[in-house]
């Protein structure tokens, strides 16, 4: 914070003379002398905002507003510039994080007509900040990457390093660990140049947190160890307070919850002095947790109510979604199963907006836990499901991090080895001039022996390396589309695209919840896994993309990545294919088990239209679309029959020529009026046939 507030004063810098800004009276006093010109009146109002902003950050945002007023008046665009740089501070810090967005992006604006290189660095570097906490990765990067170039065009060293070390965070976010660590060496060692105490602890602890993450405990608390002294030496509370909430949870990592919670509570009491309200926030999240684990239900209770109360009045969604899913893991645990239920749902529903795997899969585990207190199969079965999904994910998130930890240093040991090969070459050649012939055939056999044995470890090594790579193309392969996957590989992201004409299916399950009722989970799972299989071979088969699948519902579409102009009829096809597929599976069925409400039936809707696709999350990658054409198709799905293709009428002018199909009239779709529906009967040789 203390870095942030000196970061705002060199920013929105002012030009009122320092005796006349020494007391709010002297303030008061420009602002109301109608002699005064209007820019000063700007100026001194900007300064009562931040002599307000600890104090009174109410009365701090109306005086932003009033030079905003005052500024937009008389077209004085400095003035406005300024306004909206606090303004969108302070919304930061109320938790409206939307406005604080605008405000930001109309300051960066102004900052780009008025050719303010400084001003738009600082501006781009809020944002990311923002961009991050929401998890928007690829904006923040993006932003982070803008704002470099402008740091090295006015030669701001300090500038650079902050860039760099918040780069290097995403980049440990995302388990891209060689990436991470070279980003957080350039910014230790420029820190180090500007003998920038504040800025070399904090690389310090950030290199002290991938070690941590990599299980390497005492290196993570000798890096955290020197952050803390640095921190102490010069005076820095908020980053004291910092650094002993991150040992704290180093030991309760380690399972040394004593020692955990006295750095947690030392932590919690420097932030409750300097009124450093997230921290404290987090502070109470971290001992309730420990409490929680120590057994104390109570205490952990009251510690996370008073998190929850604080990340609250921030709106800070991260924690609202932490803390919620730990109050209700405790309510469950105590046995208050309706408390439970609210604060997991909510827990879910933030964390599901956030796409966070990690606070999913949580969310997921109490839900089912509750759900099966509570003799709801069914849920508990959609929540173990989602469970299951989520831990796969933050599995493969770890297992990707793991990896790439092993290249990185696999990497690193390979250039030592080669150093010290040549090394050894040399010594020898040296020996071999003084020393007799045999010993010169020994140093040789010697030399090739260590040769081979290292080309063997290389080459092992390198094979590693290569499977590993095959195995990770693979998986990337088997969750994106090919083209997708491709641009994500060599660019590190994908853009959002508008693709104007998409055919997009839903298939749905008749009588699920019923034959759900029926079956073991075991029997169901295993139903379900069977069909989505054959589904998959079908789409593949005839080209259509596989989007995902929602419970007992699959959804796919012809015509992404890469458009074409045979989408509707490939998806039509794989439809009649689905169809008969699902009737012969009745027949087997049938066949073996006389009980036909135990036969799963396919209700299927196709629509056609413009969509929005795209890779969405940041820690398990998956490609969606979206748009009303997504909707409507839908709604063609839950409008149909079992055992029927129901498709609109846009889908039906693309196909008519090639299946034969039969008009339903206009039938009403919820929230979508009534619309032209058609059964599709077969391909124009069955039909003739």
């Amino acid at each position: 914070m203390k870095r942030l507030i000196k970061f705002l004063f060199l920013l929105f810098s002012t030009s009122v003379a320092a005796s006349e800004i020494r007391t709010l009276d002297s303030l008061h006093a420009l602002i109301n002398n109608v002699a005064i010109n209007d820019t000063v009146k700007v100026e001194a109002y900007i300064h009562l905002a931040a002599l307000n902003l600890d104090a009174s950050p109410d009365k701090s945002m109306e005086n932003c507003k009033q030079a905003y007023s005052i500024s937009s008046k008389i077209n004085y665009q400095r003035g406005i510039l300024k306004a909206c740089g606090w303004i969108a501070y302070l919304y930061e810090q109320f938790g409206e994080i939307d406005s604080a967005i605008y405000y930001n992006q109309k300051a960066l604006v102004l900052a780009k007509t008025l050719l303010k290189i400084n001003d738009q660095a600082s501006i781009i570097n809020n944002l990311s900040a923002i961009y991050k906490n929401q998890g928007k990765i690829d904006q923040a990067l993006a932003l982070h990457r803008q704002g470099l170039k402008l740091r090295l065009l006015l030669k701001d060293k300090s500038g650079v390093a902050t860039v760099f070390n918040n780069m290097a965070l995403i980049f440990s976010n995302q388990g891209k660990i060689p990436l991470a660590l070279n980003d957080f060496s350039l910014a230790l060692r420029l820190y180090e140049l500007l003998n920038d105490l504040d800025g070399v602890a904090t690389v310090l602890q950030n290199i002290g947190a991938v070690y941590k993450e990599q299980n390497d405990y005492a290196k993570a608390l000798e890096y955290y160890k020197r952050a803390l002294a640095i921190n102490i030496q010069s005076g820095n509370n908020y980053s004291i307070a910092y650094s002993f909430g991150a040992i704290g949870n180093l030991f309760e990592k380690k399972s040394a919850l004593d020692s955990a919670m006295s750095y947690h509570y030392k932590s919690m009491t420097i932030r409750k002095i300097i009124d450093d309200k997230q921290g404290l926030s987090y502070s109470f999240l971290n001992l309730g947790r420990v409490q929680n684990l120590l057994g104390n239900s109570d205490s952990a209770q009251h510690y996370f109510e008073q998190s929850l109360k604080g990340f609250e009045s921030l709106g800070d969604k991260w924690g609202i979604a932490s803390v919620t899913n730990l109050l209700g893991g405790l309510y469950l645990k105590i046995g208050a199963l309706k408390p439970a239920e609210n604060y997991l749902l909510r827990s879910m529903k933030l964390s599901r907006e956030l796409g966070y795997p990690t606070e999913i899969r949580n969310a997921a585990g109490n839900l089912q836990l509750l759900y099966r207190q509570q003799n709801n199969w069914q849920e508990a079965l959609r929540m173990n499901d989602l469970y299951i999904e989520m831990r796969d994910s933050v599995l493969n998130d770890n297992n990707r991090k793991a990896y790439l930890t092993n290249q990185f240093h696999y990497e690193y040991n390979l250039k030592e080895n080669l150093l010290k090969s040549q090394q050894e070459k040399k010594d020898a050649l040296g020996r071999a001039e003084i020393a007799k012939q045999k010993l010169v055939r020994n140093g040789f056999i010697g030399g090739f022996i260590i040769v081979l044995l290292f080309a063997l470890v290389f080459f092992s090594q390198r094979n590693k390396i290569r499977d590993g790579k095959k195995l990770s193309d693979a998986l990337l392969l088997n969750i994106l589309p090919e083209e997708i996957a491709e641009e994500l590989k060599n660019k590190g992201t994908s853009e959002a695209r508008q693709i104007d004409n998409v055919t997009v299916l839903f298939a749905d399950f008749k009588g699920f919840t019923q034959l759900s009722e029926k079956l073991s989970p075991k029997e169901l799972v295993a139903e379900i896994d069977a069909c989505f299989r054959e589904f998959d071979n079908i789409m593949s088969k005839h080209g259509v993309e596989k989007i995902k699948t929602i419970g007992d519902a699959y959804m796919a579409a012809g015509g992404i990545p890469i458009p074409n102009h045979t989408h509707a009829k490939d998806v039509v096809l794989a439809a009649l294919e689905i169809r008969e597929f699902m009737l012969l599976r009745k027949k087997q069925v049938t066949a073996k088990d006389t009980t036909v409400e135990k036969v799963l039936e396919v209700r299927i809707g196709i629509h056609t239209g413009p969509v929005v696709a795209g890779i969405v999350g940041s820690k398990k990658y998956s490609y969606d679309i979206w748009g009303d054409t997504v909707n409507t198709a839908s709604r063609m799905e839950s409008s149909g029959e079992p055992g029927q293709i129901n498709i609109s009428g846009s889908t039906y002018e693309l196909i008519k020529d090639n299946f034969g199909c039969s008009y339903r009239g206009k039938i009403p779709a919820k929230n979508k009026g009534a619309i032209d529906m058609y059964f599709v009967e077969g391909t124009e040789l069955s039909m003739k046939l």
